[in-house]
């Protein structure tokens, strides 16, 4: 996977951070198997770091995409017709199959968000003590150009705890290649041990 990225850095100590700390696949895993876990970029206390967190800030979009997805089987078996073709082609039936799967994905997110919000926890060490990092931005940020890389610097308004400086943002100079391992948390955000065979 290759994604335009940038540095995050302390105006007034050597402390470097990135953009790709919420890089990968993160699941949650329930006793009906695993859906999508929404993470942003935070301030943790206990990483001391910006790192990858929990998003619980998305459940209305989840239920947009709900209402979205509910229309597309509504088209795919809201007639005789459809339906036939439903039973004679396995890939339709696939096909709807998956955005079922989609559907209860985001229904489990609004959910968790339902009971969670507010409780965030950091997908690296754990702790709760998390702060999203959802800075002013200098000039409004980046600008990609045709060749979807960031360019430039800019300021942010964001106070670097435990430090008198604030984070500025700096394009990095490469797209980044990555093979990310798949991450698995509990409900609760507990990270799970992948097992020795893995």
């Amino acid at each position: 996977m290759s994604v335009p990225s940038y540095s995050i850095l302390c105006t007034q100590c050597d402390y470097k951070s990135s953009s790709n700390a919420t890089n990968g696949s993160h699941y949650y895993i329930d006793d009906e198997g695993q859906f999508n876990l929404e993470r942003q970029l935070g301030w943790c206390n206990g990483c001391q770091r910006i790192t990858a967190i929990e998003d619980f800030s998305h459940a209305s979009q989840a239920a947009t995409k709900i209402r979205s997805e509910l229309e597309l089987i509504s088209l795919k078996t809201g007639t005789v017709w459809a339906n036939i073709l439903n039973v004679l082609f396995k890939s339709r039936r696939e096909w709807v199959d998956s955005i079922i799967e989609t559907i209860n994905s985001y229904a489990k997110y609004i959910q968790l968000a339902e009971v969670r919000s507010g409780q965030e926890r950091c997908l690296k060490c754990g702790s709760y003590v998390v702060v999203p990092y959802k800075p002013a931005k200098e000039g409004e940020g980046f600008k990609e150009r045709g060749d979807f890389m960031y360019h430039g610097e800019h300021n942010t308004d964001f106070e670097h705890p435990g430090c008198s400086g604030t984070f500025y943002e700096k394009a990095d100079d490469l797209r980044l290649h990555g093979i990310y391992k798949s991450r698995f948390y509990k409900l609760d955000g507990r990270f799970i041990e992948p097992s020795p065979s893995n």
